[in-house]
């Protein structure tokens, strides 16, 4: 019995020293999917800034160049008025064609004075079939 004392406190050790072990692994594993979890949180918010940093850039670029659309047209009023008799003719080639007409976008005319458009008659032919709008800008 004296021997086997030493044997049976030596056994409960190991067996302590075991469930320490697997509590420290656990732990590690447990702190390493912490980190891995903040990591690729860090990672999707980057993504997601870079993102709106891109679409914030497209869209700047596709104001700057509205605008310098629009001070084109309000320095040619020319083509102000060809544009707006353009954009009048398909709405009234769309409401014939039977199809929704489009949403009309009003377009201030240099002055600030918005004119009514005028009421154009009704196209007989399809808008398919229809010659090509040709405006004369001497």
């Amino acid at each position: 019995m004296r021997r086997a004392a030493p044997l049976f406190v030596m056994a409960l050790t190991l067996a302590a020293c075991q469930q320490r072990a697997g509590s420290i692994d656990d732990r590690v594993a447990e702190a390493e999917a912490q980190d891995r979890a903040r990591q690729e949180k860090t990672a999707r918010d980057a993504v997601a800034q870079t993102e709106d940093q891109v679409r914030v850039r497209m869209l700047e670029q596709r104001i700057s160049a509205l605008e310098a659309q629009v001070a084109a047209m309000q320095g040619d009023r020319k083509l102000l008025d060809a544009q707006l008799v353009e954009q009048r003719l398909n709405q009234i080639e769309a409401r014939d064609a039977g199809g929704p007409a489009p949403s009309p976008s009003p377009v201030a005319p240099p002055g600030g004075k918005t004119a009514a458009p005028a009421r154009a008659p009704a196209a007989s032919a399809t808008p398919a079939a229809r010659k090509p709008l040709v405006l004369d800008l001497r």
